[in-house]
């Protein structure tokens, strides 16, 4: 619980959203009747593109585009954007291999933990469970293992015996 408590505040210090936070109602009308606007902008499209295309033989909705040249501006446009996907496919699929090439050959990569600290925490940390618990080999091939109340681990067991393996290590 504490460590999530931590986590909170982290969040709070780094995380801000007006949205969702208390109070700020302005903003969130405002987001909201965009957002709503939004939706808007894209269902008339869609409503107009079906209602012409698919369903012009159902006299129930009302068809905006009725003749024949507005057909055919629309199979043009659809023709347009799949050449344009195209394009955009091929551009992004080359632009890929080059941010791949760049990232493999001029970008530093650099570990963010102490490898050799890591390796004694493992090493002392698989002594610890092969002197408790028995070899590695033995371990993986129990199926049902029942741990016995004495050899439960204490809340800060594997902490203890870090510090214990990095003051051995210095």
């Amino acid at each position: 619980m504490k460590d999530q408590g931590n986590r909170h505040e982290a969040e709070k210090r780094f995380v801000s959203d007006y949205f969702f936070e208390k109070g700020h109602w302005w903003n969130k009308f405002y987001i909201g009747l965009l957002t709503i606007v939004g939706w808007i902008a894209v269902f008339i499209p869609i409503y107009w593109t079906v209602s012409s295309t698919l369903l012009k033989n159902d006299s129930q909705f009302y068809h905006v585009w009725s003749d024949r040249t507005s057909e055919a501006a629309y199979y043009h446009t659809g023709f347009q954007f799949l050449v344009s996907l195209g394009i955009i496919a091929v551009g992004i699929f080359f632009l890929t291999l080059h941010n791949n090439y760049r990232i493999k050959h001029h970008e530093k990569v650099e570990k963010l933990y102490d490898d050799e600290g890591l390796q004694v925490r493992k090493a002392a940390l698989n002594g610890f469970y092969d002197k408790r618990f028995g070899s590695e080999e033995e371990r993986h091939e129990t199926r049902y293992y029942s741990v016995p109340e004495e050899k439960n681990l204490e809340d800060d067991t594997i902490r203890d015996l870090y510090k214990e393996a990095e003051q051995h290590d210095d």
